[in-house]
């Protein structure tokens, strides 16, 4: 009986996990979609709706960073990920010229809050963002998308309230990049943590990056 309970629990636990990580993974799949869209121009109308589809059904909330202003660039003429900017370019792609205005709506749009949080960035070429987030324990997870021909590196500095540092960064690809960039499940120590993002733009443009934490 007991061996029977056990497994119960333990199968409770792992639905539990795949419930909470399942959310992340929709938007992640959302936003690789909205960058693949636009691989030849004017864009996959099939996948710009089935990636607005996804981020329209699924919970999420803004992601609030503090702008990296000497490492930023204004979003105009760039893809930016939300459902909005994405219904209404299937329509008219000249909606990228008002990008920045997408953004600033997503900013300020009344979502639930959500374990799920997304923004997007526009990074300058060659240049490197550095981000803070505070973490209070448990779990996280973060990606970073690029938008079409993008290619990003993205690292993590966790400081713990102990004092404590772990550094968390890719090595494949590192010196050219690549266009998705995620870390999963990382444990964060309980009490106040600091999480350091960096993300670096490899391109020799400026490019629009989704990030999105958990």
């Amino acid at each position: 009986m007991k061996k029977i309970v056990l497994i119960l629990c333990l199968s409770f636990l792992s639905i539990c996990s795949y419930a909470q990580s399942e959310a992340f993974n929709r938007v992640l799949e959302a936003c690789t979609l909205a960058q693949s869209s636009m691989s030849y121009g004017a864009g996959s109308q099939i996948e710009i709706r089935e990636a607005a589809h996804i981020l329209s059904s699924t919970a999420w909330s803004y992601l609030t960073l503090q702008a990296d202003e000497k490492n930023e660039a204004d979003l105009k003429n760039h893809l930016v990920f939300s459902p909005e900017f994405l219904v209404d370019i299937v329509n008219d792609n000249s909606v990228r010229r008002r990008a920045q205005d997408y953004a600033k709506e997503q900013a300020e749009s009344q979502r639930a809050a959500a374990k799920v949080r997304l923004c997007t960035k526009c990074i300058k070429a060659n240049r490197t963002a550095v981000y803070a987030l505070r973490h209070s324990g448990g779990s996280f997870s973060i990606a970073a998308v690029a938008e079409v021909n993008g290619l990003i590196n993205l690292s993590l500095q966790l400081r713990d309230s102990k004092g404590h540092i772990s550094d968390y960064k890719h090595t494949s690809r590192e010196f050219s990049g690549a266009a998705v960039r995620k870390f999963e499940h990382i444990s964060v120590p309980k009490g106040e943590s600091v999480i350091i993002i960096t993300v670096e733009n490899k391109s020799a443009k400026n490019k629009s990056v989704a990030i999105i934490v958990e």
